[in-house]
């Protein structure tokens, strides 16, 4: 069995698991956990790579998650519950500079489940060109649910002395700023306009 075919076995196996567990109904404990996305943010000289982990909700945010996924035919079902878990994990996302928002120029997804077993999860990749500016910032719709880190990779973009600490878990932060270079990126070149993350999924 060749890598690619592994590892699709061993997703459909993930997704099997992951319905029957949502459908079986709540934990037998009594417990219900909130959706959670875990953002790593990546700087380099001319583009950022965003790493966003993100496990649905118990209760009703998995329902819809699976209800989407159900509506759909058998053969595309994994396509779909993909497409709405990286939905899901990018909807409250927004990566801006000086205000102007980013849009992915690539997504990767891989879905399984959360460490627990018992909800579905994905992980995306995205990488946005990093154009000009003085400032970049990542904002959450949700921050109670959202934890971020962010590292940077000898880029020359970032004002490190005016930047937050690296490799550090900033928790329930609606908007985490990182100062630019305002003379950096000059000498990268820029893609035009793609489609936002839920629009590309749902796609």
């Amino acid at each position: 069995m060749t890598g690619a075919r592994a590892w699709r076995a061993a997703s459909t196996l993930g997704v099997a698991t992951a319905l029957a567990i949502s459908l079986a109904g709540p934990p037998a404990w009594g417990h219900s956990f909130p959706p959670l996305h875990t953002v790593v943010v990546q700087v380099e000289r001319c583009e950022i790579a965003v790493l966003v982990g993100y496990a649905a909700g118990t209760g009703e945010p998995t329902e819809r998650i699976i209800a989407r996924a159900a509506s759909q035919p058998k053969s595309h079902a994994l396509e779909a519950l993909r497409g709405a878990l990286t939905a899901f994990a990018m909807a409250p996302l927004a990566i801006t500079v000086d205000g102007r928002r980013l849009e992915p120029t690539a997504l990767r997804a891989k879905i399984g489940l959360d460490p627990g077993g018992t909800r579905p999860a994905v992980v995306v990749l995205a990488t946005f060109a990093l154009r000009a500016g003085g400032e970049l910032a990542i904002r959450s719709k949700d921050p109670r649910t959202t934890r971020i880190s962010w590292q940077d990779r000898s880029s020359g973009r970032i004002v490190l002395d005016r930047a937050p600490a690296q490799d550090h878990w900033y928790s329930s932060v609606a908007s985490f700023l990182l100062p630019l270079d305002p003379t950096g990126g000059s000498a990268c070149a820029t893609s035009g306009p793609s489609l936002s993350p839920a629009r590309s999924a749902a796609r």
